[in-house]
């Protein structure tokens, strides 16, 4: 991506595991007067694209310094995802709530779709990211910024709740496999968008 007053300074070596795909770039002063230096994603508004943005203040070593901002990233895409798999949960109880049981128990319901975050966060956000990392030449704080396909997150979350263990908790039995079906339609239909979201991302990091 080509920000007008951004030099290009260097293609950064993976330091970290969770990281790649990463440039960094010295930011003018003008971008450092914002909340951050990054320019605002079209692709962002409209749902295609989840980010987590973390930063560093100035250290003497650069590596802790970058592990902190990419740390404060993580997490910040870490609580994206984790409304990606609410707004998929939800949707899929709402869908089909003809069919919930009569003894459907929403404080149960809302525990484990908080599991199943944790779970799609600890296992699934682990990389390699691409990311776009800048520093400000005046205070040296350093910035880093992750792209991640908002449809990849909601892949991990029909996954998981297209399990028919899980579904009979909620749904009475004979239309588990209806759920199913339609579960398994919305799967493939994200697997496609997720190839598409991520060709985007691509031409993003260039």
């Amino acid at each position: 991506m080509k920000n007008t007053g951004i030099v290009l300074l260097a293609v950064v070596m993976p330091l970290l595991a969770a990281c790649g795909g990463n440039k960094v770039i010295v930011g003018s002063e003008d971008q450092f007067v914002q909340a951050t230096p990054f320019k605002a994603l079209a692709e962002e508004a409209d749902g295609t694209v989840l980010t987590g943005i973390g930063t560093s203040e100035k250290r003497s070593n650069f590596t802790l310094m970058r592990e902190a901002a990419v740390t404060s990233a993580q997490a910040d895409l870490a609580r994206k995802v984790q409304s990606k798999v609410e707004a998929v949960w939800k949707r899929t109880m709402a869908d089909w709530s003809e069919y919930k049981k009569t003894d459907y128990n929403e404080a149960m319901s809302i525990e484990e779709m908080k599991t199943m975050q944790k779970s799609i966060v600890d296992t699934e956000l682990r990389g390699p990211w691409q990311s776009q990392e800048m520093v400000d030449k005046a205070s040296g704080r350093y910035w880093v910024r992750i792209l991640y396909s908002a449809a990849t997150a909601e892949k991990y979350a029909t996954q998981r709740l297209n399990n028919e263990n899980i579904l009979k908790k909620y749904f009475i039995e004979a239309q588990v496999k209806t759920v199913q079906d339609d579960l398994q339609k919305d799967l493939d239909s994200v697997r496609q968008k997720e190839a598409t979201d991520k060709a985007k991302i691509a031409e993003l990091m260039k």
